[in-house]
C-alpha cells in the first residue's frame, strides 16, 4: 500500500505492508520529524514488533538525494531500502521483511526519512560472529555467505555497502544463516561501482576477521558460484579491481578516523 499526505512537516510519501500499518507510521512519521527525533531501535507499531531506524536529512545530503529523485528518478535512501529489501526477499534472499517507509518533503527536497522493518531474533552481526574465532559452523556460514554474494552479483544487484556489520548471522540453523541489511544505496542497473565494489567492502575488515586459507576458499566458493549461475568473473581482473577500491576505502578511514570507531585500522595489504 502507498500514499502521500499533507502535515505540518511538509508532505509525506509512505510506502507500507497495510493501510492501517502505513497510516499509524505515517503519524508516528510526522510526529518524530516534529520533535526532531532520530531513531534506532526495536519498537511496537500498529501490532507489529520492528526495528526503526529514522532521521532527520542534512542541507547536503537533503540536496542530493532531491536532484537524484527528480534527475534519475530515485527514491530516497529509506523508501529505496523498502523497495530492495522487496527485490531481495522476493528472489529469495534472506532479509527483514519491510513494513513500512516514509520521506517528509518540503520545497522538493527530503527532509525527514524513515523505515520500519521486521525485528529478527537470534543473530548477530558477521562481524561479532567472526570475531569469536572458531564458533560453530563457521566454514558453513563462509561458505553460504560467498554463494549468496557470488547469486547476489549474477542477478545484477550490487549492495554497495556490504561491510560485515550490514550483514547478520542467524543463530541454531543449519543453512541459510546470513541475512542482508543497509541496502539502500546500491541495487539492480546501471551504477558507478559494480561486483568489485562490494568485495573491497566486505575484505576492507576480513584480512583481520579472517585466516589467508579462509579468505581464499571464500573466494573460490565464489568465483565457483558465479561461473553456476551462468555469470562467470575474470578472477584477476576482478580482484584487482577490489584491491584498488579497498584501498581507497582504507585511505579514507585515514582520513577520517572516527568512521573506525575505536577500532584498529585495516591493515593496508590485502
Amino acid at each position: 500500500m502507498r500514499g502521500v499526505c499533507p502535515s505540518d512537516q511538509g508532505e509525506l510519501t509512505w510506502v507500507a505492508a497495510s493501510e492501517p500499518l502505513g497510516e499509524t507510521f505515517a503519524e508516528l512519521v510526522v510526529q518524530h520529524a516534529r520533535e526532531g527525533r532520530r531513531s534506532a531501535e526495536l519498537c511496537p507499531i500498529a501490532e507489529h514488533e520492528g526495528y526503526l531506524k529514522g532521521g532527520a536529512l542534512a542541507r547536503g545530503p537533503a540536496w542530493r538525494h532531491g536532484l537524484r529523485r527528480h534527475v534519475l528518478r530515485r527514491s530516497p535512501p529509506r523508501l529505496r531500502e523498502f523497495e530492495h529489501l522487496v527485490w531481495l526477499r522476493k528472489r529469495h534472499f534472506e532479509a527483514p521483511r519491510p513494513l513500512a517507509a516514509a520521506v517528509l518533503w518540503r520545497t522538493g527536497l527530503p527532509r525527514y526519512q524513515a523505515l520500519f522493518t521486521e525485528y529478527i531474533p537470534n543473530t548477530e552481526t558477521l562481524e561479532d560472529f567472526l570475531a569469536h574465532g572458531e564458533a560453530p559452523g563457521r566454514a558453513t556460514v563462509l561458505a553460504e555467505l560467498a554463494r549468496e554474494v557470488a547469486r547476489l552479483h549474477a542477478l545484477g544487484f550490487v549492495h554497495h555497502d556490504l561491510f560485515a556489520r550490514n550483514l547478520l548471522v542467524r543463530g541454531a540453523r543449519p543453512e541459510r544463516r546470513i541475512v542482508f541489511l543497509d541496502a539502500w544505496a546500491g541495487g539492480t542497473g546501471w551504477g558507478t561501482r559494480g561486483p568489485a565494489y562490494d568485495l573491497a567492502c566486505l575484505f576492507l575488515d576480513a584480512t583481520e576477521l579472517l585466516s589467508d586459507d579462509e579468505q581464499t576458499s571464500f573466494l573460490d566458493a565464489y568465483f565457483a558460484a558465479r561461473s553456476a549461475q551462468g555469470r562467470p568473473a575474470e578472477r584477476t581482473k576482478l580482484l584487482a579491481a577490489a584491491r584498488h577500491l579497498r584501498g581507497a576505502l582504507r585511505r579514507r578511514l585515514e582520513r577520517e578516523p572516527k568512521r573506525q570507531r575505536g577500532r584498529a585500522l585495516p591493515r593496508a595489504e590485502w
